[in-house]
């Protein structure tokens, strides 16, 4: 009797392998299938930015629910790994169902993809990968999808607009000698303007912005010296002034004689620390920042302080950017157009570091600027030109 049982008993788990096999081979019962639904921002702070993934299952057994599932979530930009996660014993029921991963993006690792980013011109290749484990009878699987896209970013086209705003030919503030026949009213010509990225890693972003500057007057001028900054929804990511800008590409001499140009190459330096806080700023605001720009343009005339824009103030432009890294939104740059603002204008002392010009035997401060009496220079002869003689300072870089 015993033995029947045992051989019924067998005989029934046999034909229940057998049927469930042929229900797993024909495709009735399976190892559910996964991918990416949705990608989210979370939750926002200074530390913190919360990725929100949301994972869609289909369990193709009919009546059967499914534990003990394992999902796993990685975002990556530019190869650079920002956020990973993993959800453990996760039930799904019959069918189609979605489950919610919640990871923390990886702050630190921000000026890492800001650097790839800068250096791939401004582009970033996000890449979302899920991975969901499942045993289900005799059958595993690890059912995988990957999210592939592309972000980019118009910052640099930007700072060239706003410098663009300097273009043309400005009329100092005039100024005075001591002499009473003697008046300057200089002009100063910016003929072009650009922007580029420079040297990038992880800790810091140069950008070098470019003037061409013509002297159309009879006398030499200083080269100028350059202050501002940028701001991304009211955080501070770049700030450079008259004391500690750096000047490369360009010329190494103090003044720009008359009649030259000079092309003249500022380098101002991000910090990608700030960049960091700043994209904490442009997620939470829905992918979306304001970004403003000042610019001023300073030198010493004739102990008098000139600057472009002219009363010392400084060249305002503000832009709409808009990315659409996880937001559906059409990625963006809008001009929200430039004006004048007030500036602190360099003091005295600013400029002077930058240098004084001197005369050909580099003993004299320059410089008044006078023809002399009718037009005569100092070697007795009309050139036609004005003249430098001792007694007045011109500064800049």
């Amino acid at each position: 009797m015993i033995r029947k049982v045992a051989a019924v008993a067998a005989a029934v788990v046999v034909c229940l392998v057998v049927v469930l096999g042929g229900l797993f081979a024909t495709g009735v019962l399976g190892v559910p299938d996964a991918g990416l639904e949705d990608n989210a921002w979370g939750e926002v702070d200074d530390e913190r930015i919360e990725v929100i993934t949301t994972v869609w299952i289909d369990n193709p057994n009919p009546g059967l629910e499914i534990d003990d599932l394992d999902v796993e979530y990685a975002l990556a930009m530019n190869d650079v790994s920002l956020a990973d996660g993993e959800s453990a014993d996760v039930t799904v029921p019959s069918g189609n169902s979605t489950t919610e991963l919640r990871t923390d993006l990886q702050y630190h690792q921000l000026p890492a993809w800001w650097a790839t980013h800068i250096e791939s011109g401004e582009v970033s290749d996000v890449e979302a990968d899920v991975v969901v484990h499942a045993d289900v009878g005799p059958l595993s699987g690890s059912p995988s999808h990957a999210h592939e896209d592309e972000i980019e970013t118009d910052l640099e086209p930007m700072i060239a607009d706003a410098l663009a705003e300097m273009e043309g030919e400005h009329s100092l503030s005039p100024g005075a000698s001591e002499r009473s026949d003697t008046i300057l009213e200089p002009r100063v010509e910016i003929e072009d303007t650009d922007a580029a990225w420079g040297d990038v890693d992880e800790e810091r972003t140069e950008v070098h912005l470019t003037f061409d500057v013509h002297n159309p007057n009879a006398y030499p001028l200083a080269t100028p010296a350059f202050t501002g900054e940028m701001e991304f929804n009211d955080r501070l990511v770049a700030e450079w002034d008259a004391h500690d800008v750096d000047v490369v590409g360009g010329t190494s001499e103090t003044h720009i004689p008359p009649g030259e140009s000079r092309e003249i190459t500022f380098v101002a330096t991000l910090d990608n620390d700030d960049v960091a806080e700043w994209f904490a700023t442009h997620v939470d605001n829905e992918e979306l920042t304001d970004a403003e720009m000042r610019a001023q343009l300073a030198m010493q005339i004739n102990d008098h302080t000139v600057t472009v824009p002219p009363e010392g103030e400084a060249i305002e432009c503000e832009y709409e950017m808009t990315t659409a890294i996880f937001v559906e939104q059409e990625a963006d740059l809008e001009s929200e157009g430039c004006s004048f603002t007030p500036w602190a204008v360099p003091d005295d002392a600013a400029l002077a570091d930058h240098g004084v010009l001197v005369d050909e035997n580099g003993e004299n401060d320059l410089v008044g600027f006078d023809d002399g009496p009718n037009g005569v220079d100092g070697t007795g002869e009309d050139d036609g030109t004005a003249t430098l003689t001792d007694g007045e300072n011109v500064t800049g870089l």
